[in-house]
């Protein structure tokens, strides 16, 4: 329906424009390139030139190092750097010749260097900042580390304890062991400094019972002087460390203005270079001539011949239609108000090629759903403000520009949905100007059954709808029994229970007969008993016409996940209900006060509510699209399309002066 047509080119050309050819063609981005098998003895796959990709291979590397470091010295010029990655704009040919810069080698040297550096200067002032934590509380110890030694008698050994405890455990050591002294050196916050002394004899004594305490033993090796010193030198070494340290991230926030950009195009500039030559292990080739496959939508041919016409007459092209059997790759194409709803195809699965494209069958629905969601004329406008807004005035992708395309639209639905309920920041009636105040379509609030009646009618359409889909599929694939006996009955039996609806008088008349048909239509009991001429394939088709329809119980609970819609819709009036009687409770404070903290109450309580609705709003409107509707009909196992073409997720190619108009 909306599925482009694709076509397989095959081109062969002279091995003296390989190279070329390929370089073109990836340029161009409209051929998905497939490797091809031949049984000619003469014909043979191309290997890539594994010195030349050995090389690529080590140039991104090495660019990849210098980009990731210069990443942390780089300051965004863009808003919400958070999160919207930055794009670097080069021409096509600043692009592509990126790849042949010199100044790669000298840049990821001293990068390197400079990563050496910092390291080990952290590392060691991270060492100098614990053993400057460390000697604190020996500070008042006037006695040369390298003294802190024991007699033939006497041992002498050094820890600390917490401050809160030391009594406590001084305690419990003199009443276990007599022949022990602690002196008790300092303080440094939570810690106290000890000085252990004892005999010998008692030592293994003393250490057990320490053991059992919170006790920490420490030395200082390779320490001589004082702690009051050697701390003092550890200060004044860590205070020259950061000095470095600071200039070193000068020198690399200077690099990382002037290279970084250029380090990130250059990654994808040597991806794109590495793919091209990676590509050549999907051509074929003879002693004169190379030979490949591919995809192209048929759109797009004039393209690619545009593209090759510097190689003419080297090379030539021929298209034929896809065979029985071929992986076809799928490329939607819709009118530019659906390009949007292509995002919800995409996040469930292309179609096969040749079936249809759900996205203008889901787009009316999520549009209206989503607006039910949300339901409020000032949320739909900030909706499309602020999608907007990224759009237009922030470097994103072109596949955020498409989900802001969605998001505006949605805003929109709910500006419309707002007007027919009355939803102005969800305020009552008698907070509007008098030109608001008139009597809406639907009051969800005073109207709460009707509003859930309407959820679950609106899902008994689209349900429907995606049965009738399901139908006109069979149909078209030749299978007209299965669109008429599992499909067109099951739309007859939603009929004929809306039917016992509106009659209720006749309900049981019409429920019998409509269950009687049913049966008899979804297990085939005449075509049965007319090919199998037996009592047993009568039975058999009555039991498959009971399970047909016992399954159709199961689309109660599809209706009934559309009051999800209603729930939401309530949900976000309440909530920026609740937003403005907390503004309006504290109003009136006095000098001004109130009316500050109500304005900010409004402006963070409905940002809150549109953010949170949003969410939900899309979850559960995309929800109902991929279970309940797709579910009838759609399964989303198709190839999308995906040309061989530059590396350009960071970057955003223009044309060079003189080229048609255009970028990537």
């Amino acid at each position: 329906m909306a599925v482009a047509r694709m076509l397989k080119v095959s081109l062969i050309g002279h091995r003296s424009v390989l190279d070329e050819c390929i370089h073109l063609v990836q340029r161009a981005g409209v051929v998905e390139v497939t490797v091809t098998e031949f049984a000619a003895e003469e014909v043979n796959p191309l290997e890539p030139d594994q010195a030349r990709l050995n090389e690529l291979e080590e140039k991104t590397a090495r660019a990849s190092f210098v980009r990731d470091f210069l990443r942390r010295f780089h300051t965004p010029d863009v808003p919400f750097a958070s999160l919207i990655s930055e794009k670097v704009h080069l021409s096509v040919t600043e692009y592509e010749r990126l790849v042949d810069e010199e100044c790669l080698g000298e840049l990821c040297v001293e990068c390197d260097d400079m990563a050496e550096r910092l390291a080990v200067n952290e590392r060691e002032q991270a060492r100098l900042r614990h053993l400057a934590h460390d000697l604190a509380p020996w500070d008042g110890l006037h006695l040369q580390i390298s003294q802190w030694k024991g007699t033939e008698h006497v041992a002498l050994f050094n820890g600390t304890v917490p401050v809160a405890r030391s009594a406590e455990i001084r305690q419990t050591l003199r009443e276990e062991v007599t022949d022990v002294s602690v002196a008790e050196v300092g303080t440094a916050g939570p810690l106290e400094a000890w000085v252990v002394m004892a005999y010998r004899d008692s030592l293994e004594d003393v250490r057990s019972i320490l053991a059992l305490t919170e006790f920490v033993e420490v030395s200082f090796p390779g320490l001589d002087d004082y702690p009051a010193e050697e701390r003092s030198r550890a200060l004044a070494t860590l205070e020259q460390l950061e000095k470095e340290h600071a200039e070193i991230e000068v020198k690399a926030t200077e690099l990382a203005a002037e290279y970084y950009h250029r380090a990130v195009a250059l990654v994808q500039s040597l991806s794109t270079r590495k793919d091209a030559e990676e590509a050549r292990a999907c051509l074929h080739a003879s002693e004169r001539t190379f030979f490949v496959t591919g995809w192209v939508p048929e759109r797009r041919r004039e393209e690619l011949f545009a593209a090759l016409a510097p190689l003419e007459p080297g090379v030539d092209l021929t298209f034929a239609e896809p065979d029985v059997g071929d992986s076809v790759p799928v490329e939607l194409i819709n009118p530019r108000i659906l390009k949007p709803f292509e995002v919800l195809t995409d996040l469930y699965g292309r179609p096969v090629y040749g079936d249809i494209d759900p996205t203008p069958l889901l787009a009316g629905f999520f549009f209206l759903f989503f607006g039910i969601t949300i339901g409020d004329v000032g949320y739909g406008l900030m909706l499309l403000g602020g999608a907007w807004f990224v759009k237009n005035r922030l470097d994103v992708a072109a596949g955020v520009r498409k989900f802001m395309d969605l998001v505006m639209l949605g805003g929109i639905s709910s500006m419309l949905v707002g007007v027919a309920t009355r939803g102005y920041f969800a305020l009552p009636e008698e907070a509007l100007p008098p030109f608001l105040q008139y009597e809406p379509l639907i009051d969800p609030l005073g109207q709460l059954e009707l509003f859930l009646v309407l959820s679950v009618v609106l899902g008994v359409i689209q349900v429907s709808f995606g049965v009738l889909v399901s139908a006109y599929r069979r149909w078209q694939q030749g299978d007209v029994a299965g669109a008429v006996f599992e499909d067109l009955t099951t739309i007859a039996m939603f009929l004929a229970v809306g039917m016992a609806v509106a009659w209720s008088e006749y309900a049981g008349a019409i429920l019998a007969w409509s269950f009687g048909v049913v049966v008899v239509l979804k297990g085939r009991i005449v075509e049965r008993i007319v090919v199998d001429r037996s009592a047993t394939g009568a039975l058999a088709g009555v039991g498959k016409g009971l399970l047909g329809l016992y399954g159709l119980v199961g689309y109660t609970s599809d209706f009934l996940s559309y009051t999800r819609l209603a729930a939401l819709g309530l949900a976000s009036l309440l909530v920026g209900d609740v937003m403005n009687r907390i503004a309006g409770l504290v109003s009136g404070a006095p000098y001004g006060t109130g009316l500050l903290a109500a304005a900010l109450i409004l402006i963070v309580g409905h940002t809150f509510n549109v953010l949170i609705n949003l969410l939900g709003g899309f979850i559960h409107s995309m929800r109902l699209q991929f279970v309940e509707f797709f579910g009838k009909f759609y399964e989303g196992s198709g190839r999308p399309y995906a040309p061989f073409a530059p590396r350009t997720k960071s970057v955003v190619l223009h044309p060079d002066p003189g080229a048609p108009e255009g970028g990537a």
